[in-house]
């Protein structure tokens, strides 16, 4: 019996070897890949899979082949599924949203935008088409060459887990600057298009999130766009019919003006929880600089239930150094990613810190155009900040992991913008370094995922990084990414564990590995 009890621990060691072993998954022939249009399965926050999608073949000199190929969890390809299609068809975004993959297509030729949704065994569902005016088109033609960088998103495409996907466009009406959020069914045809009837004449809209049956907008408006000043606004539409459930100016809703930047669904909360800088009454939230970091959690037909603010000089204060202008010291504000809530009930948000700067390059090309184009301001991104509130949203802790400085540079009249307007702008881009959170269906533990470049000894380069939650703790891993890859991404894995994303262009070929976190 002992003897036998050896070999079974022998055996269940080397399961445990196994199961934590490096696996890999490699494909050839890759004429194009963007990365950022690939990306993790997931269903009630456990990884199911992957999905990859790339350009496999050139037919002719009009006809090109893809291949959407669905893997498991463990990077076994499940099925993949080619079509050809003309070249004047690029791929702008891929998104899921936890049953269906959608597909945002942009014919150049026939100037229109195809909607293709496939389920998880690589099946199309639905397809939509969605013609386009003349400034529309000029809008998405501008952004072209944004569809083949993996440095930048073109976050107009967002996932409703479950359901399906709203889409956001902006238009220009007899002059004015206004949008339309269109709705798309994943798994069944169902479509409707939200066109908003107001008297401004600039709106800007940036979705933030949802609720279980509210799309929830910041809108950017102004009544004349050569006078007054940038109003924040907040709508929320009806996911299910398409119908306005709210929409009010964020300034005079309660006892301070609020620019909501971020919406995160908690479960069990009927509703929603919206977090931003917050403002005296009278300041420009476009310009001015915040008092701190203000939450509301809001019902879904956009009543605020529960408000709090955490001021930067008072609050936030006593937990991070701050200088003499209010800013936290070496991080400058914080722009909240996400609000997670653990089942021991511990309210925590993940935040990066970010500070508007002056820009030499945007100052030399000023110089260069004698003053007709561009931005003498950037936004330099810094830190990563964990802040952990009590039941009221009172600030309890901050921790902050240090990380290297980016800097983004900000478009043409980006010079009047204050620092939370170039955030949202920056966010909307893809351009913090946060990559994701991964929570635990049981709530009892989540990991944060995030870039770095370091240099250290023995090695420089590029890093992804993970912050773990677990039994009350936490611990922090890194894995060194460097590589001749021409891009790379980094993806969330099963529990314990990252998936890394590689294609070389030269070679023709992507692969991808499971890399064990702590």
């Amino acid at each position: 019996m002992k003897k036998l009890n050896t070999v079974l621990i022998g055996l269940l060691v080397i399961f445990a070897q196994q199961s934590f072993a490096q696996q890999k998954f490699s494909v050839d022939n890759v004429y194009k890949a963007v990365l950022k249009n690939s990306g993790a399965i997931v269903k009630n926050n456990e990884v199911k899979g992957y999905y990859l999608f790339y350009q496999s073949d050139k037919i002719d000199k009009q006809t090109y082949e893809y291949t959407l190929q669905i893997l498991d969890e463990n990077l076994a390809k499940v099925k993949d599924v080619r079509f050809t299609d003309s070249k004047s068809v690029t791929l702008r975004e891929a998104s899921f949203n936890g049953t269906n993959l959608m597909f945002q297509f942009y014919d150049e030729k026939e100037k229109y935008l195809e909607y293709r949704s496939y389920d998880v065994t690589g099946k199309e569902v639905t397809s939509y088409r969605r013609d386009l005016d003349k400034k529309t088109i000029r809008f998405i033609e501008s952004l072209k060459n944004q569809a083949d960088n993996d440095e930048v998103q073109n976050k107009s495409l967002f996932p409703v887990e479950g359901e399906g996907f709203i889409s956001c466009i902006p238009l220009r009406e007899d002059g004015d600057y206004t949008f339309e959020v269109d709705y798309y069914g994943g798994d069944k045809k169902v479509q409707w298009s939200f066109n908003p009837e107001s008297e401004y004449k600039y709106e800007s809209p940036q979705f933030l999130g949802n609720s279980d049956s509210v799309a929830v907008f910041q809108i950017t408006r102004k009544k004349a766009m050569l006078a007054g000043k940038y109003e924040s606004w907040l709508a929320g539409i009806n996911m299910f019919t398409g119908k306005k459930v709210f929409d009010y100016q964020t300034e005079n809703k309660d006892k301070y003006n609020f620019q909501p930047m971020n919406v995160c669904s908690i479960k069990g909360l009927n509703g929603f929880v919206l977090s931003g800088p917050y403002y005296n009454p009278d300041d420009n939230v476009m310009k001015d600089k915040s008092l701190g970091i203000g939450i509301w959690v809001m019902n879904n037909q956009g009543e605020i239930q529960q408000s709090k603010y955490n001021s930067w000089e008072k609050d936030l204060a006593k937990l991070l150094p701050l200088n003499q202008r209010g800013k936290i010291d070496d991080i400058g504000y914080l722009y909240i990613h996400n609000v997670v809530r653990t089942s021991d009930d511990k309210i925590f948000a993940i935040a990066e810190g970010y500070k508007k700067q002056a820009s030499a390059l945007g100052i030399a090309a000023k110089i260069l155009s004698e003053g007709r184009s561009g931005s003498t301001v950037k936004l330099k991104i810094t830190d990563m900040v964990l802040l952990e509130f009590d039941k009221n949203y009172s600030l309890k802790h901050a921790t902050v992991y240090e990380k290297g400085n980016n800097s983004v540079e900000m478009p043409s009249g980006g010079d009047f913008l204050g620092p939370a307007s170039m955030a949202l702008l920056a966010a909307s881009w893809g351009a913090f370094d946060y990559e994701y959170t991964q929570v635990a269906n049981d709530q009892t533990s989540f990991v944060v995922g995030y870039n770095d470049y370091v240099k250290e000894d023995g090695y420089k380069g590029a890093t992804f990084n993970a912050i773990t939650y677990y039994g009350g703790k936490f611990t922090t891993d890194k894995i060194n990414l460097k590589s001749s890859a021409t891009s790379l991404a980094v993806l969330p894995g099963k529990t314990g564990s990252a998936v890394i994303l590689e294609y070389f262009r030269k070679d023709k070929k992507i692969e991808m590995r499971i890399e064990k976190l702590n």
